[in-house]
C-alpha cells in the first residue's frame, strides 16, 4: 500500500489534493489499517498499540505472536519491517518453489535488521540454523534483545561483502542505511566479512543490503555455488545498469541460476528469487 500511495502522490497535480485535511484523513485511516492487522497478530493488541502510539515510543520490546512466535522492535520505527514480514509475507515462497524449500537446514540472513526476516523464518523452518549478517549497531541492539539461547539463529555484527575489512555506515536510519567498505579501520568503521566464506552448504539466501547486492552478485565466485535458493531485494544504487531487475536477472543467470517470480515495484527497486539445482 505505502508504494501504491508514494506513486498516487507522485502524479501531476495529485500532490494538493492528497494535502487538503479530509483526503489526509481517509490516508491516515488506511495506514491505521495496517497498524492494526500487525497489532492483531500479538496476543495482546491493545497493549501492542498503547505501547506504539504512548508509552514506548522509543523503547525496544518484544511481543508474543497468536502463532507462538515473539517480535521484537523498537516502538514508533519499526512497525513498517513488522507488517512486511509478519502480515504482507515479503518472503513466503511463491507456490512453484515451496517444495524446494520444505526443510532447509541452514539459513543465511544477508541484511538481518532488527531479526523480524530470522525470527519468522524460525517460525516456518524450526528446524533450520540461521545465520543473520547485520553490520549497523542500532539494529543489532533491536536484534540481540529478542534472541535467547535456545533459538537456533545466529547474528554476526558485520557488513556482508564480497572481501574481509572495514565498513562504514552512511546515511538513514533502519532498514535503510547504505554501507561502504573500506581497506582500513576509520572512525565508527564496523567489520565487514567475506560473504563467500559462509555460503558452502547452505539452503537458502535472503538478502536485502540496499545497493550492497550488486558486488555480491557480480562476483565470479557465485557461479560456483552448489544447490541454493535466494530471494533478494535488489535496488537501483549501484545497480551496472538499468533497469534494476534486468541486471539482477542477468547476474543470476550468469552464475548459472533459473530466475523468477521477479517484483518489481514503482521506484525501480524489487524481489526476486533465484535457484540451481
Amino acid at each position: 500500500m505505502m508504494n501504491l500511495l508514494r506513486r498516487i502522490a507522485s502524479l501531476p497535480g495529485l500532490r494538493a489534493v492528497l494535502l487538503r485535511p479530509a483526503v489526509r484523513r481517509v490516508i491516515a485511516s488506511l495506514l491505521a489499517l495496517r497498524f492494526l492487522r500487525a497489532a492483531l497478530l500479538t496476543t495482546t493488541p491493545a497493549r501492542f498499540v498503547l505501547a506504539e502510539l504512548v508509552t514506548s515510543r522509543g523503547t525496544i520490546r518484544s511481543w508474543a505472536l497468536r502463532n507462538g512466535g515473539r517480535v521484537t522492535l523498537l516502538h514508533g520505527r519499526d512497525l513498517e519491517a513488522f507488517h512486511e514480514l509478519m502480515v504482507g509475507g515479503e518472503y513466503v515462497p511463491p507456490a512453484e518453489l515451496q517444495a524446494r524449500l520444505a526443510r532447509p537446514s541452514r539459513i543465511v540472513d544477508l541484511g538481518g535488521n532488527i531479526g523480524m526476516f530470522a525470527h519468522w523464518a524460525h517460525q516456518r523452518w524450526p528446524d533450520a540454523t540461521i545465520t543473520s549478517f547485520e553490520p549497523d549497531p542500532e539494529n543489532l541492539a533491536v536484534f540481540r534483545a529478542g534472541i535467547s539461547p535456545d533459538l537456533p539463529i545466529e547474528v554476526v555484527g558485520a557488513a556482508a561483502m564480497t572481501q574481509s575489512g572495514h565498513a562504514v555506515l552512511g546515511g538513514g536510519t533502519g532498514a535503510g542505511r547504505t554501507v561502504e567498505f573500506r581497506d582500513d579501520p576509520v572512525p565508527g568503521s564496523l567489520p565487514a566479512v567475506d560473504i563467500f566464506d559462509h555460503l558452502d552448504g547452505v539452503d537458502f539466501v535472503k538478502m536485502d543490503i540496499e545497493g550492497g547486492e550488486w558486488p555480491i552478485l557480480s562476483d565470479p565466485r557465485l557461479a560456483s555455488l552448489g544447490r541454493m535458493m535466494w530471494v533478494i531485494e535488489y535496488h537501483r544504487r549501484g545497480a551496472p545498469f538499468l533497469p534494476a531487475h534486468d541486471a539482477a536477472r542477468q547476474l543470476f543467470e550468469a552464475a548459472g541460476f533459473t530466475v523468477g517470480h521477479d517484483h518489481p515495484n514503482y521506484w525501480g527497486h524489487g524481489v526476486l528469487w533465484a535457484w540451481k539445482d
